[in-house]
């Protein structure tokens, strides 16, 4: 016992300062969505300005997973005052075409919209598509989906992810506090290649927040375009690990007391 909780506190460092690390691959499972990640718990996803019927925006499933719509002229998901938000538009330009995915499948409706244009060609920080109400020190997972399998269209661009610290008012950023990269996936490609199910990306990172930020910017450009996103909160590695050890020491003792 005395070994397991020696164990413990090497297990259970505290968290120091932000953490980023994650990559981009292709979608291989169309029909069903397999690569929206399940893990940890929900926080919320965005179906990025899609397409509206009578006003309201369109919703869609895939893996489980609510992608809530934006009604037209709003800034969060599903309308919802910031404070309950978890995504905000920070610029850019929206473009909805039923065309744009071929591919049909768990990622057809997700698809028929994107966001481009993000980029704010005259800063170096401060630009991209808001995370919103962020906990310094909580461990995350975002998934940035990126589909487009029209033939003959192809764009090569990177992701960069900035920590930043909002208002709370709209999209307005505290101009004390300025963005500061933390991440940077570069090269990602998607696009038809004239053949149905052409390409498709998702990028899953993992990161951590630095005190005095709420937020995270995810920019792109070089005709990149962002089509939705998910959030989710995952236990820190050190609680796992605790979680594992305090079940061992749970049967060791349950095994020694049998013996007894």
């Amino acid at each position: 016992m005395a070994a397991l909780l020696g164990v413990c506190a090497i297990a259970a460092p505290a968290v120091q300062g932000a953490a980023f690390n994650g990559s981009s691959s292709d979608i291989t499972d169309f029909a069903n969505g397999s690569e929206v990640s399940t893990a940890g718990a929900l926080v919320d996803a965005v179906n990025l300005l899609n397409a509206n019927v009578g006003g309201v925006g369109v919703s869609t499933t895939i893996n489980g997973v609510l992608f809530k719509g934006s009604q037209p002229g709003s800034y969060h998901e599903g309308a919802e005052p910031f404070a309950n938000a978890s995504f905000v538009y920070h610029g850019g330009d929206g473009y909805a075409d039923g065309g744009l995915w071929s591919s049909g499948g768990a990622y057809d409706t997700l698809a028929d919209s994107q966001i481009y244009g993000i980029d704010n060609g005259n800063v170096n920080v401060g630009d991209g598509y808001g995370v919103t109400n962020l906990v310094p020190g909580q461990h995350y997972q975002l998934q940035v989906f990126m589909l487009d399998d029209r033939s003959g269209v192809s764009k090569t661009f990177p992701l960069q992810f900035q920590q930043a610290a909002f208002t709370g008012n709209f999209d307005e950023l505290d101009g004390n506090v300025p963005a500061v990269e933390i991440g940077y996936i570069g090269g990602i490609s998607i696009g038809g290649n004239g053949v149905t199910q052409a390409n498709g990306e998702i990028a899953t990172v993992n990161f951590v927040i630095d005190a005095g930020f709420n937020g995270l910017l995810v920019n792109t450009w070089d005709n990149g375009a962002i089509n939705g996103m998910q959030l989710r909160a995952i236990p820190e590695p050190s609680t796992l690990a605790l979680g594992g050890l305090a079940a061992i020491g749970f049967a060791l003792r349950k095994r020694l007391t049998r013996k007894a």
